[in-house]
C-alpha cells in the first residue's frame, strides 16, 4: 500500500508531508505558523551551510533547510515525533539524502535523560522539564561536545534550538559548537515552563545561559523576522519573556 501524503507550501517552497499533524500543516499552508522564524532563517539557509535542528519535532524546518540546499543534522528525542519525521523524509526522497535524523536529546550531561509531554508524545511540547508529567519516556543524550565532534571541521553553521525550557541549562555548555567561523543561533526561550519546573529566579538563569554569547548581536524575532535589539546579554535581559531571538557574531 502506497503511503499517503499531502503537499504544502513552506517558506515559499513545495514540501511533501506524511505525518499525523493535519491541523499544523493547515496552519503552515495558510501562512500562520511562525512567519518570523521562517523570515529570519530563510536567508541563512543555502548550499554549503549546515543546519543544526535541535528539537526538530516532525521536521518542518529541517525539510525547509534541505529544500534550500543546506545539509541538515536534526536531533529529536520524542519517539512519536521521530516516527512522523521519518515518514516525512520518506515522502521527500530528494531531500532525505541531505537530512540526518539523530534519535536523541541534546543535553549537557551524557547518558540517558527522561522526558515528558504536555498532552502526549508527538505533540511538539516534549521537554526534559516535563518528565514528571503523565506521559514520559527515556532517550539517549548527546552533548554539544560530542555533536561538535560528529559535525567535523569548520563550516558555516546555523543552529536552531527549541527544547521547551531546557535551553537555559543547555546554552552555557554550547561553546564546542560555537567555533564555526560563520555562525547564527536561533533560540526559543520558554520562561513559563522553566518557572513551572520550580526555578524561582528565571532572570538569573537567563543571564547565566547567555554567558557564551556575550557581545554577540541579538535580533528579536517578530512576525517579519529578526529585528536588531542590541548586544547579548543586555538586549535579552531587557525583554526576558520574549520567546525567540537570533544571535550572531559581532
Amino acid at each position: 500500500m502506497t503511503p499517503s501524503f499531502r503537499r504544502v507550501r513552506l517558506g515559499g517552497l513545495d514540501i511533501a508531508v506524511a505525518d499525523d499533524q493535519p491541523t499544523f500543516w493547515d496552519r503552515v499552508e495558510a501562512g500562520g505558523w511562525e512567519p518570523g522564524t521562517l523570515a529570519a532563517l530563510t536567508p541563512l539557509l543555502r548550499p554549503g551551510v549546515t543546519f543544526l535542528d535541535l528539537g526538530a519535532w516532525v521536521g518542518p524546518l529541517s525539510l525547509l533547510a534541505a529544500a534550500r540546499g543546506a545539509h541538515v543534522v536534526a536531533l529529536e528525542a520524542d519517539p512519536a515525533a521521530q516516527d512522523q519525521f521519518s515518514r516525512n523524509l520518506a515522502a521527500n526522497p530528494d531531500l532525505a539524502s541531505r537530512i540526518e535524523l539523530i534519535p536523541a536529546a541534546i543535553s549537557p550531561i551524557p547518558g540517558a535523560v527522561r522526558l515528558g509531554a504536555r498532552r502526549k508524545p508527538g505533540d511538539s511540547m516534549s521537554s526534559i522539564l516535563l518528565a514528571g508529567g503523565p506521559s514520559g519516556w527515556s532517550a539517549p543524550a548527546m552533548t554539544p561536545a560530542v555533536l561538535a565532534e560528529r559535525l567535523g571541521g569548520p563550516h558555516a553553521l546555523v543552529v536552531k534550538i527549541d527544547i521547551e525550557g531546557a535551553e537555559y541549562a543547555l546554552l552555557p555548555h554550547l561553546r564546542p559548537l560555537l567555533a564555526a567561523p560563520d555562525l547564527s543561533v536561533l533560540v526559543s526561550f520558554h520562561p513559563v515552563i522553566l518557572g513551572q519546573s520550580g526555578v524561582e529566579d528565571v532572570p538569573a538563569r537567563l543571564e547565566a545561559a547567555l554567558a557564551p554569547f556575550a557581545g554577540w548581536q541579538a535580533g528579536r524575532v517578530g512576525d517579519e523576522g529578526a529585528k536588531p535589539r542590541g548586544t547579548v546579554p543586555e538586549a535579552l535581559l531587557r525583554e526576558p519573556a520574549h520567546e525567540t531571538w537570533l544571535l550572531g557574531r559581532p
